[in-house]
């Protein structure tokens, strides 16, 4: 099968996830039969692959943001990443302690903002921290 330019420099531009090559063939008016040959080609061809997609994505969100577990598991579900897959990347001990690095530099940021203990409290739960984390890291800014 010989695939649209287009579509192969969307892949080859950056990892795509199946969902974002699905949606973009939408976007170009392929019927439903073609997108889906297109989509088996790129996958046996290993343009695209979701579980590596995923792995790559958490790998690079640790070194890059400062966001909790359920904010990249929620920016891998919106990429069209499955919700089991999205739940094993996110649940491992790297993300455990990327998430806590990033939780104290979050707190301290918002602290120094603020002030106030209260109104970190709201925003970490707001971004997704997990209560525990949430609470020793207000312990240790209590304590300076």
């Amino acid at each position: 099968m010989i695939v649209d330019d287009k579509i192969m420099n969307y892949i080859l531009y950056q990892m795509r996830t199946e969902a974002e090559v699905r949606r973009k063939c939408e976007f170009l008016k392929y019927d439903e039969s073609t997108i889906d040959q297109i989509i088996d080609y790129v996958k046996e061809a290993g343009y695209i692959n979701d579980a590596k997609y995923a792995k790559k994505y958490v790998e690079n969100a640790i070194k890059l943001k400062h966001q909790s577990a359920s904010e990249l598991k929620i920016s891998l579900l919106k990429k069209g990443i499955d919700e089991y897959l999205a739940d094993e990347v996110t649940s491992t001990s790297e993300v455990y302690d990327f998430e806590y690095d990033s939780c104290i530099y979050n707190a301290k940021k918002k602290y120094d903002a603020t002030g106030n203990i209260l109104k970190v409290k709201k925003f970490l739960l707001s971004k997704g921290y997990r209560y525990e984390i949430i609470n020793d890291i207000i312990d240790d800014i209590t304590r300076e």
